[in-house]
């Protein structure tokens, strides 16, 4: 798995979007801004073929937990 790829599309996918790919260099996302649902991070992890017993999930999870996009559960009907 491409790490990077996969930040990318968790902030892409997140509220307010956001390309980390048009960022200026020095420019920085504040994590707390951006909001990701669990259903929409699940199916990131599952596009990304990452394995629930594997390192990369692992990996995965520390990222959102220290920098990437908040998550949230997903709105009920």
């Amino acid at each position: 798995m491409e790490f990077g790829k996969f930040v990318r599309e968790c902030y892409l996918r997140s509220v307010p979007s956001v390309d980390l790919d048009k960022l200026a260099k020095d420019e920085k996302v504040n994590c707390s801004d951006h909001k990701l649902t669990v259903s929409e991070y699940e199916a990131i992890l599952k596009e990304f073929d990452v394995k629930e017993d594997s390192n990369e999930i692992l990996a995965c999870n520390m990222f959102m937990l220290q920098s990437g996009p908040q998550l949230i559960d997903d709105l009920k009907s």
